[in-house]
């Protein structure tokens, strides 16, 4: 039988993003986004819920990630979800649910000229480029170029009677 592991979040960078090197040609880029959970309960109380969640970005998309996500930036994540083992403080063993990023999008807007991109989006706009995910390379950020022109949906100098009905 196939499994599948997927997950999309959506949701603001908590603080400014850990980069670390792992060697020369390698570069982890990790952030915190919570995501809240609302829901009513059987009494009709509001219930807000917050969980965490760990994302991790790989080499190229690490870079992007250093160079443009800080606090407040908000994110569209697609990624899987991975197991990490780990040994506290106190000796115990512990697990994390974390997720390694796929593809992702920086959402928002960026910051007029003069600004200084504060704000909860973080001042960037990812919807010129693409971060899908290709095969060999980790990912491809080269600017996107708009592929479809408006065209009007009459013809100029339209007139109303010429129209066969």
């Amino acid at each position: 039988m196939a499994s599948f592991n997927k997950i999309t979040l959506i949701g603001y960078v908590a603080k400014d993003p850990e980069v670390r090197s792992i060697s020369a040609d390698k570069k982890v880029a990790e952030v915190s986004i919570p995501i809240n959970d609302n829901y009513t309960d059987r009494s009709g109380q509001q219930i807000e819920r917050t969980a965490w969640y760990r994302v991790a970005f790989w080499n190229q998309k690490a870079e992007v990630i250093e160079k443009y996500v800080k606090k407040g930036t908000q994110l569209h994540i697609e990624g899987r979800l991975t197991v990490r083992t780990y040994t506290d403080k106190e000796g115990k063993e512990r697990f994390s649910l974390d997720v390694l990023a796929q593809d992702f999008t920086l959402l928002g807007s960026r910051p007029e000229s003069g600004e200084n991109g504060a704000g909860n989006t973080g001042g960037y706009n990812n919807s010129g480029y693409n971060n899908s995910n290709n095969a060999g390379n980790g990912g491809s950020y080269a600017p996107r170029t708009a592929t479809r022109e408006v065209t009007p949906s009459l013809p100029a100098g339209d007139d109303a009677d010429d129209l066969p009905f």
